[in-house]
């Protein structure tokens, strides 16, 4: 392949040049090998889930009982394990799948087999995907991690934590208003944990703002439950949210930049922010509302992108047909008498010099 320019390489706008062929047909416009190679090297789309997954995974065996598996997430802080067998992926369970068993009135989990809570069959990937199409791949099946195989083996995980902070810091996507989630599912600092499961379980929603006198007491959330429920085999009936909720909520103001926030998450290791206006709760902003601005943004940009080249190689067309033009017509006027007194034709400059000539007097201008 051939060196890209320096000139171009230096340029912090990305610009795609264009080649100009001629066969039988006519002029052909195309883009250099070089300009295409540099162009799939520049893309985000070329940034590889190897490139960003945890190779150390967490995992546990079919036989394992919950209890024991959620006192290992809760004491390394993890929000799920990899369920393997002889190295092979069978399942995998999430502080999801906690949640629910929790919903569900579990109060035996000690006796309770991972096999029987367990997500399955479990979505999987490869080290080579593009991260967007692993993206593409959480957002159409609604899940939040996906382990990586290699030769049918556990490779290694990639999470929307992952994915977000691989793309987050490449675009400026504006203030958290512009994407947070308005409605905010809040529950009694009174209710019981089984109560807020319950209600989390059956709205789809991984955490409730707790209340007390309209004022915000704390927050209760997936992780919250595995630690203080399961973890410790507490009776979810006997217990209260205020209990086991965590404060003091983390908020931000709806002016927030989207970058500041997924900072914050990322130093203070949370999933989402409360976004209040003084004591008003304005919505919530979580990692999956800034994937799917991360997402919007992106389709956007590579749609632009298409419509500038095709633009692009639109007027070099309608200029090449003008450049004939004016070449046909050099072509018919007669050379003056030579001392022989023969008269020859012009020969007329070809489209590619003539092209070249145009660009020399572009730059020179």
């Amino acid at each position: 392949m051939p060196e890209m320019p320096d000139k171009e390489r230096d340029r912090i706008v990305e610009v795609y040049p264009m080649e100009l062929r001629m066969d039988v047909n006519g002029p052909k416009i195309s883009r250099p090998a070089w300009a295409r190679d540099h162009s799939r090297s520049l893309c985000r789309n070329a940034l590889r889930v190897g490139e960003i997954m945890s190779k150390d995974v967490v995992t546990a065996t079919p036989d394992d009982t919950i209890l024991s598996v959620a006192q290992k997430m809760s004491e390394q802080s993890i929000s799920c394990v990899v369920v393997t067998c002889n190295g092979r992926v069978v399942g995998i369970l999430t502080e999801k799948d906690m949640l629910n068993a929790v919903a569900r009135g579990g109060t035996e989990l000690h006796r309770l087999a991972v096999s029987e809570r367990m997500s399955r069959p479990v979505d999987t990937i490869s080290a080579d995907m593009s991260i967007l199409e692993a993206d593409r791949i959480m957002e159409v099946k609604c899940i939040r991690r996906l382990p990586v195989v290699e030769n049918g083996r556990l490779a290694g995980i990639v999470t929307q934590t992952d994915v977000t902070r691989a793309l987050i810091s490449l675009d400026s996507l504006g203030c958290v208003s512009d994407i947070m989630t308005t409605q905010v599912a809040t529950v009694h600092i009174d209710a019981t944990a089984m109560e807020a499961a319950r209600m989390m379980s059956c709205s789809n929603v991984a955490c409730l703002i707790v209340v007390h006198e309209e004022e915000i007491a704390g927050i209760l959330t997936e992780k919250d439950l595995l630690k203080r429920i399961v973890a410790l085999q507490k009776d979810p009936a006997q217990t209260r949210v205020v209990d086991v909720m965590s404060l003091p909520v983390v908020t931000v103001p709806p002016s927030c930049s989207i970058l500041d926030a997924i900072k914050k998450m990322e130093t203070m290791h949370l999933h989402r922010l409360l976004v209040t206006d003084g004591k008003a709760i304005c919505g919530v902003i979580t990692q999956t509302d800034i994937m799917r601005a991360v997402r919007r943004f992106s389709e956007a940009r590579e749609s632009q992108q298409r419509l500038v080249e095709e633009e692009l190689a639109d007027l070099l067309q309608h200029a090449i047909r003008d450049m004939q033009e004016v070449r046909d017509f050099l072509g018919g006027i007669p050379h003056p008498p030579t001392e022989a007194g023969i008269s020859a034709s012009i020969a007329p400059p070809t489209i590619e010099q003539m092209v070249s000539s145009a660009v020399s007097i572009s730059e020179g201008s």
